[in-house]
């Protein structure tokens, strides 16, 4: 082979190296160009999944005073430091349709109180999930399931303010000027029973608000059915169940006025229930509920806001469920008549003192007094 040949080849295979090694020192630096822009487009897709969490939730720190007196000479006289801590999200995954979940304190079974007890030794307390549930808004409809605060315009007169439902919910709502209108329907799982009928709550409201120069009137008239609840089947100990055998259809309605006051917000209410259900043989015909009050100002905006409010309930012995009326009241019984006073105080934004003195009897029957006395510390984010 001539020298010119192989110089030829020499040349050539050299060309080769230089031109490779270019081409994979490119590729590289490339590739070293691309890592950053790759790291930050997964950071950015990280911030625009944790944009569609909201998140909210709240701590408790409770002194409590009870005291009862009754005609048989039994009496109660009790202190005890309680907690309550909530912790909930709602994720947007588009723009009409949420998932929602929250956890408690607070075991399983216990539907009208997330409180407990600072007792046992420094034992550990648990956690439970209150909620969970869908939310899908095609307005002006929306369809909500799963478990969820209950969706009417409600007091604790019926609904303690811990109590979510369980089913499935559809709403409809259309405004015309200055009225709101809202049609509300309900289809809940109080108790899975076997063998047995389940006992379902179908729930109706309708709700009527008018803003005028005189404040603004809300009016919202309710029927609660509790189907099958007069058959106690074979509940399981603790749930929701009838002992009494009566039927529950609840009719409800509810008004009241709001208006600013003095810079202040002031909210005057009143409330009916009637049990309109057959009730058990030989059970009296006490099957009435209706409370009035009102409420002034707005605490835990700010430094010194603060709140007032004012109620007095009266429930005959079959006129509301009482598992799931409100648990402070009475010690959340039927058969109670007596007041409420409640007052808030501001210390910072979130955080807030509260006050609330609840006296309370036996609507009829052997006297069976009760006060109840609570001091919170309230924190919320």
């Amino acid at each position: 082979m001539s020298k010119t040949i192989v110089g030829q080849i020499f040349i050539a295979l050299f060309v080769f190296w230089i031109a490779s090694g270019s081409l994979a020192y490119g590729a590289d630096y490339e590739q070293r160009l691309r890592a950053p822009e790759e790291k930050y487009e997964s950071k950015l897709a990280v911030l625009d999944i944790l944009k569609r969490f909201s998140w909210k939730g709240d701590f408790r720190f409770r002194y409590q005073v009870d005291k009862r007196d009754q005609t048989a000479g039994k009496t109660l006289d009790r202190s005890r430091w309680r907690i309550r801590f909530r912790l909930g999200s709602t994720i947007h995954l588009y723009e009409d349709l949420d998932i929602g979940f929250r956890m408690v304190t607070g075991g399983v079974g216990s539907q009208t109180s997330a409180n407990i007890t600072l007792d046992g030794g420094f034992g550990n307390k648990s956690l439970s999930i209150d909620r969970a549930f869908f939310k899908w808004n095609p307005k002006p409809f929306t369809l909500e399931g799963g478990k969820f605060p209950p969706p009417f315009m409600k007091s604790e007169l019926i609904w303690d303010s811990d109590v979510n439902v369980e089913g499935v919910s559809e709403q409809f709502s259309h405004k015309i000027g200055s009225t709101h209108l809202k049609l509300i329907v309900g289809q809940f799982i109080v108790n899975e029973i076997n063998p047995g009928d389940d006992i379902k709550l179908f729930a109706y409201q309708g709700v009527l608000q008018q803003q005028t120069g005189f404040g603004k009137f809300d009016v919202a008239l309710a029927y609660y059915d509790y189907a099958d609840h007069e058959d106690p089947g074979s509940a399981p100990t603790g749930a929701v169940s009838n002992v009494t055998r009566s039927e529950v259809k609840v009719v409800n309605l509810i008004g009241q006025w709001s208006e600013f006051v003095y810079g202040k917000p002031l909210r005057v209410f009143g409330e009916y229930a009637k049990n309109t259900g057959s009730l058990a043989p030989g059970q009296p015909d006490l099957d009435t509920a209706w409370q009035a009050g009102f409420a002034y100002g707005k605490s835990g905006k700010k430094f010194a806001d603060w709140d007032l409010r004012l109620i007095y309930r009266l429930v005959q012995t079959e006129a509301v469920l009482d598992a799931l009326a409100d648990s402070d009241f009475h010690s959340g019984l039927n058969n109670s008549r007596g007041f409420e006073v409640g007052a808030g105080l501001g210390l910072r934004k979130g955080i807030k003192l509260a006050l609330t003195y609840f006296n309370t009897q036996e609507e009829r029957g052997p006297r069976d007094e009760k006060e109840t006395l609570e001091l919170d510390l309230m924190f919320k984010f």
